[in-house]
């Protein structure tokens, strides 16, 4: 049996879609700029010999987003 869709229907349809598609494409950049400022983060570390808190910035989230505050890592401004 086919179904017919109303204008209506279709519309909403293909806007739930859009929707879906633009939140995973968000979610995948946002992972991207994420991993990236945890590079930029790391690597300012290593360089500086401060392999003790490079440790801590992987296991430890809050510790992390202290530091990356403090050194504006991949801040963009």
């Amino acid at each position: 049996m086919t179904r017919v869709l109303t204008y209506e229907q279709d519309t909403e349809m293909r806007c739930r879609q859009a929707r879906a598609e633009g939140l995973e494409e968000g979610m995948e950049k946002g992972m991207e700029k994420g991993m990236d400022q945890f590079g930029g983060l790391v690597s300012y570390l290593i360089d500086e010999g401060r392999l003790d808190d490079a440790k801590r910035a992987a296991a430890d989230a809050s510790y992390r987003d202290l530091l990356l505050a403090e050194f504006e890592v991949g801040g963009g401004c």
